[in-house]
C-alpha cells in the first residue's frame, strides 16, 4: 500500500470513528468526542490511535 493509498484508509479510519481531520500547520488537527490529538502524518494511523481518552476536571 503505498502513502497516498495509507492516507486515503486514515481519512476512512477517522470518519467512521466520527473524527474531523483538520490541517494545523504541516500537521493533522485530530478532533472529536473525547479525541483532540495532533499528528505529523496520516499514514499509518489505526483505531488504536482514535480511542477516546477520558477528560479530567483540573
Amino acid at each position: 500500500m503505498n502513502l497516498e493509498q495509507q492516507r486515503a484508509r486514515a481519512q476512512q479510519l477517522c470518519a467512521e470513528a466520527g473524527v474531523s481531520v483538520l490541517p494545523y500547520g504541516n500537521a493533522w488537527w485530530l478532533l472529536g468526542h473525547g479525541i483532540n490529538r495532533v499528528v505529523g502524518e496520516l499514514a499509518g494511523l489505526s483505531h488504536c490511535d482514535l480511542r477516546r481518552h477520558p477528560a479530567f476536571r483540573r
